[in-house]
């Protein structure tokens, strides 16, 4: 279920592929990039996965993205056009981009062939094939505006001239824009000419260009939809996960409550610090429980939020804005869920595999009372034992124990069981509790029980296939590894 809601989750979140431009004869190729796209608002860098090579590298991805479908902050009064109409495009108009990623180092052949109306217009080779022509940031911003060139600078260009997906750097400050870049054969130089406004950044090479992708805005109403679909979903997953385990916090601290009180009074030390083990484990699922249920809250609230946020107007910088904050605060909240779900799970492991009662129906029919390989004579009467645990204390019917042990195949070779507790009647669900030991330790069988009554559910219990045929009764001599340390008769009850 873990893998089909990933999937899911991966399917709603926004995947962008740049479609390239097939050329004719197939004279030119470019690369295809496909990327995940975590909504942030302002200047943020994010991890995405790029295919390269047959390899998942992790990329910086800059993102604007509450720019998206506002006016530039730039203004001229006439800027002449990109592209193969100039006149019909107008840059610093529209925000087209909202974010970029570095994708490359190589020589571009459109820097030198794809240029239609700059420097390298006698140079211009894609005519006939794709008809298309790169953009100089310098050839369309007056002099007395320029500024020193960066990464964000080129971008801040290029992702309002329609139809480019990449923007190239060069030499230091040389900037354009182009709709696909085509590597050429070249020296084995690198890009590593600094940028003129951030000595801090490589903006290409001598003859090579630093290559980055852009990547297109996306419908913010959407997104905060599927967001909040994505987190309820988990969030549904972790209120399930939170009942059941709510239910084996209750059963532990009532069950370890009572028999606690019983084995004191009793003299039996070790089912008193079973008991306490027990109620230190309830604890620890209490402790995750309160951090899944802020986690349950904080979604709940966020929910309200979105419903309210993608039934309004989401057309101004400032609505937007509000709203990829709200996403942003969304996906952490899933992140959060995520991680509780997964805590739970890792808690209540050994009882999630006895869930199902069906399943472990007869499994108590593999495992015999443990004085049964010690002295058959009291084979029957109530015993308690210790030994090294296997897993944490957790609550079953005999069976579902039986089960867990067998689950826990190469560590637990027994157990002490707690029948339900008086009092517990009315919890739903098995209300008994088990400890599972990788080794047997001690015992302690209670010879002054009637054969009516509770306590009859108290048992330790050794695997059949694990015993059978061998005595683990105490050896004097110290040389018998599987025997018990201690088999102690108490010739009363602790009922």
């Amino acid at each position: 279920s873990r893998l089909c809601r990933a999937l899911d989750q991966f399917q709603r979140r926004e995947v962008l592929t740049e479609a390239i431009a097939i050329m004719a004869f197939f004279k030119v190729a470019a690369p295809v990039l496909a990327f995940l796209v975590a909504p942030v608002d302002g200047v943020k860098v994010q991890r995405h996965h790029h295919l390269r090579g047959g390899e998942i590298a992790s990329v910086a991805m800059h993102l604007y993205r509450h720019d998206c479908g506002t006016k530039s902050k730039f203004s001229y009064l006439q800027i002449p056009g990109a592209g193969m109409e100039p006149g019909a495009i107008k840059p610093f108009t529209n925000v087209l981009k909202d974010g970029f990623f570095e994708v490359d180092c190589v020589k571009d052949y459109l820097f030198e062939h794809g240029d239609k109306f700059g420097d390298n217009k006698a140079s211009y080779k894609l005519g006939d094939i794709t008809n298309v022509s790169i953009v100089h940031y310098a050839a369309h911003v007056p002099k007395e505006d320029r500024e020193q060139m960066t990464h964000e600078i080129c971008f801040e260009f290029c992702r309002t001239v329609p139809d480019m997906l990449f923007f190239g750097l060069t030499n230091g400050r040389e900037c354009y824009c182009t709709p696909y870049y085509e590597m050429e054969a070249s020296d084995s130089s690198e890009c590593d000419e600094v940028c003129d406004g951030d000595k801090g950044l490589i903006c290409g090479g001598k003859t090579k260009s630093s290559l980055f992708s852009m990547h297109s805005c996306s419908n913010t109403a959407e997104m905060l939809t599927n967001t909040a679909t994505s987190m309820t979903e988990v969030g549904g997953e972790l209120t399930a996960l939170s009942e059941l385990t709510t239910q084996a916090s209750t059963a532990l601290q009532g069950g370890a409550a009572t028999y606690q009180d019983k084995f004191g009074q009793a003299g039996d030390p070790g089912a008193s610090d079973l008991m306490q083990s027990a109620k230190v484990f309830a604890g620890v699922l209490d402790k995750a429980l309160g951090v899944a249920g802020d986690v349950s809250k904080s979604a709940a609230d966020l929910d309200g939020k979105a419903k309210a946020a993608a039934g309004g107007e989401l057309s101004s910088s400032k609505t937007v804005g509000e709203a990829e904050d709200l996403i942003k605060e969304m996906e952490a909240t899933t992140t959060k869920a995520e991680a509780s779900i997964e805590e739970l799970e890792g808690l209540m492991a050994a009882m999630a595999g006895i869930a199902d009662e069906e399943a472990a129906k007869d499994a108590a029919k593999q495992y015999y009372p443990a004085m049964y390989f010690v002295n058959k004579t009291f084979a029957k009467m109530p015993s308690t034992c210790t030994g090294e645990a296997s897993e944490k204390p957790i609550v079953a019917s005999l069976d579902g124990c039986a089960r867990a042990c067998d689950n826990d195949l190469q560590e637990c070779v027994g157990f002490s069981y707690f029948g339900g507790a008086a009092g517990q009647q009315q919890q739903e669900g098995p209300t008994g509790l088990c400890f599972l030991f990788s080794k047997l330790k001690t015992i302690r069988y209670y010879t002054g029980c009637s054969e009516q009554g509770d306590h009859n559910d108290v048992q330790c219990y050794g695997k059949l296939s694990k015993f059978e045929g061998t005595a683990i009764a105490p050896n004097p001599s110290g040389k018998c590894e599987g025997c018990l340390k201690e088999a102690k008769q108490a010739d009363r009850c602790f009922a």
